[in-house]
């Protein structure tokens, strides 16, 4: 990267900058008829030292130059291109310019072996904010405040993210509803995790089997699923228009209801028929499931089954 003259040095040409310039890289036409003063992009080194001697602040970091002078860049490349950095001064009576003197290279410095201990070797991370912010003009605020916007809008995601959940879990701890108790009952005060975790209760009363599975996580709403063993339709239990339990009609078939309730709360979401099939040897044979519209006859179905079971479990 290099430093760039911009358009505020037009018909100024303040040679302040020219003075503090350790490597000599700004410079004018050598009779003074340049507009303004140019920066040599192949002998630039980035020091900055030109940056605070400028009286009109014209000259800025190539990556920092404002788009409205972008074009400077390229101007003050082309001066140096062209040559015209280099052209004498015109000769006294107005003859032909002489050509310009080549520049003497200075000598190179020998090297010389430092003879350093690890601990002036090595910075800390503040003296090195401290010896940047202090190169660049900047104050160690400032540097902060140029962290990434992507981490900044992680940081935020992650407070929004822990805000929900500690929400979610304090909505479910006050949730009084009979459907939150069972739930907290099958949960048996373990804790949540992540990724989700199942519990189960069964109990039997009066020779039915009744079975409330709970799904929770830190960051997921809890899921309450009755299983009602009871026949609540006085539908045919087989279905004459399929061939497969046509064939199957056997003693040994399991027929119950499973109502689904996805936030806890005795709203019914859904509902599943389920018909199983079993062998007079107890082989399982098969499963079918329908589904059937969450209406008010089911949704009064499982308010029932849902209080005889928290009823008989003493909630």
């Amino acid at each position: 990267m290099t430093f760039v003259i911009a358009e505020p040095c037009i018909a100024t040409k303040d040679t302040a900058c020219v003075e503090v310039c350790p490597v000599d890289c700004i410079k004018q036409a050598e009779d003074e008829s340049s507009e303004m003063l140019y920066i040599d992009p192949s002998e630039c080194i980035d020091c900055a030292a030109c940056v605070p001697a400028c009286p009109v602040d014209a000259i800025f970091a190539e990556a920092d130059l404002p788009g409205k002078w972008s074009k400077f860049t390229q101007i003050n490349a082309d001066f140096f291109a062209s040559g015209a950095g280099a052209v004498a001064a015109p000769a006294a009576g107005g003859g032909k310019s002489a050509p310009p003197a080549k520049k003497k290279e200075p000598e190179p410095v020998p090297l010389v072996a430092l003879e350093l201990n690890p601990e002036e070797i090595y910075q800390t991370l503040a003296d090195l904010r401290g010896d940047l912010a202090e190169q660049r003009q900047m104050s160690d605020a400032d540097l902060r405040a140029r962290k990434s916007p992507a981490l900044v809008g992680l940081a935020a995601a992650a407070v929004v993210i822990f805000a929900f959940a500690i929400w979610n879990n304090i909505s479910k701890v006050t949730n009084f509803s009979l459907y939150a108790r069972i739930g907290a009952l099958a949960i048996a005060g373990k804790k949540p995790d992540l990724s989700g975790s199942e519990y189960t209760i069964n109990r039997r009363f009066g020779g039915k089997e009744y079975r409330v599975k709970v799904s929770d996580s830190i960051f997921g709403a809890r899921t309450l699923t009755l299983q009602v063993p009871t026949k609540p339709f006085g539908e045919n239990i087989y279905h004459q228009d399929e061939k497969f339990f046509a064939a199957n009609q056997n003693e040994n078939s399991r027929f119950f209801y499973v109502f689904v309730d996805r936030k806890s709360n005795g709203t019914l979401d859904s509902a599943l028929k389920v018909r199983e099939f079993w062998s007079k040897g107890n082989t399982f044979l098969g499963r079918y499931q329908k589904p059937l519209s969450p209406t008010d006859e089911l949704q009064k179905i499982y308010r029932t089954e849902a209080q005889k079971l928290g009823k008989k479990l003493g909630l």
